[in-house]
């Protein structure tokens, strides 16, 4: 848990640099935000689905420590080119490019490393870790509001050495022997490509974790790209934010988020995950409404709360889902199917919600996406009604 935090803290800053320096202090549209968290997303696409392989097959604790080493030079990079006056935006994009690459390796070692940790409550195990999951990023966002006062140079620095200490719990997570027991290569099919199609093949012959995939994409095209884009975009069109106002907006977020996860824990989760990640998604649909919808910063601020808290449950039962139902030779495999689903859409839909908020303006867009989830549920309905997709699993 000190590793996970060590990476998602460095990433919580990330999270409101990256949209203060591009579209504050750069003056950059909302459209070359959403450019910048493509190519952030960008690699989720083209390797996380070797990394659920690369971590199925070897030490995940050791992809850890080096994937933390990595993770801390572009930051070092990046606070350089500012330091010697440099900055352009294609900078920022190769930054974002390069922790794209590193993050698609180190959360399928991650993710595949939690049921071995947590085996005896999964459910609990699964919450309490995306609890401090966002616990950790709130820290980020505490750090990275603070921009306009210490300095993005600081703060790079900052992030790049607490991403270096998570190689120290890396190191002792791979002193504690029988704690990682990786797949031998024998056992998996031959050939990286085979080994991964077969991952694939078993997520979309069940229905349930099809399902699941399903939904989760469809949240990471509308909502995640709501989150990155939008969210800074309406914030600084409408109440004039900068860094410490981006923060805030994700901080509410998050701290929904947090107060959801916990309940939780405490009430040891749902008895039916499917249709609790199906009301959660329609809740979250009617939040963004009642974002757009306001006319203070303060409102604004509630209904981002208010949709953390539908996103705690959406994120926790979606990912508790696929955890019970990967058999444990190809669970990285598996999970990182579901982090590509996860995190796959969100490039997509912040280059998409990015343009639409350049031509209609980001509370319309927000409005999009919400109205855009809720035609996608009606759809899963539909289907499921049909007797396609097991409706028996509801």
């Amino acid at each position: 848990m000190l590793c996970l935090i060590c990476f998602v803290a460095p990433l919580g800053i990330q999270t409101v640099l990256l949209p203060w320096l591009i579209v504050v202090e750069m003056q950059e549209t909302g459209a070359r935000l959403g450019l910048a968290q493509f190519a952030l997303q960008l690699p989720a696409i083209a390797l996380i689905l070797a990394g659920g392989l690369l971590a199925d097959r070897f030490d995940r604790a050791k992809i850890l420590w080096v994937c933390h080493g990595l993770a801390a030079l572009p930051a070092l990079m990046l606070a350089y080119i500012i330091y010697s006056q440099a900055l352009n935006f294609q900078m920022v994009v190769f930054y974002a490019l390069a922790m794209g690459c590193i993050t698609a390796f180190a959360q399928p070692a991650r993710d595949g490393m939690l049921n071995e940790i947590a085996s005896d409550d999964l459910q609990k195990g699964v919450t309490i870790a995306m609890g401090l999951t966002f616990g950790g990023q709130v820290i980020g966002f505490l750090m990275g509001g603070a921009a306009e006062s210490v300095g993005a140079v600081t703060l790079l620095v900052v992030q790049a050495l607490v991403m270096a200490a998570g190689m120290f719990f890396a190191f002792k997570l791979m002193s504690q022997s029988g704690l990682v027991n990786p797949v031998p290569a024998a056992s998996a099919p031959a050939g990286r490509g085979g080994a991964i199609m077969e991952g694939l093949r078993l997520v979309f012959t069940s229905n349930l974790m099809r399902s699941v995939i399903f939904l989760v994409f469809c949240m990471s095209f509308l909502y995640g790209g709501a989150y990155m884009v939008l969210v800074p975009v309406v914030a600084r069109e409408v109440y004039g934010a900068g860094a410490a106002e981006i923060a805030q907006c994700f901080v509410a977020f998050v701290g929904g988020t947090i107060l959801v996860t916990g309940l939780l824990v405490k009430i040891g989760g749902l008895s039916n995950p499917l249709m609790g990640l199906q009301l959660a998604l329609l809740g979250g649909g009617g939040c963004l409404i009642l974002a757009a919808s306001v006319n203070r910063f303060e409102y604004f601020l509630g209904a981002l709360a208010l949709w953390g808290m539908c996103g705690a449950v959406a994120m926790s039962m979606s990912r508790t889902m696929i955890q019970q139902a990967a058999p444990e030779a190809y669970r990285s495999r598996v999970l990182a199917i579901f982090s590509l689903a996860n995190m796959g859409g969100m490039p997509l839909g912040a280059v998409l919600l990015g343009t639409l908020s350049v031509r209609l303006g980001g509370e319309f867009a927000l409005w999009i996406a919400a109205l855009s989830m809720v035609f996608v549920l009606l759809t899963f309905r539909l289907i499921r009604a049909l007797g396609y997709w097991a409706p028996n699993e509801d």
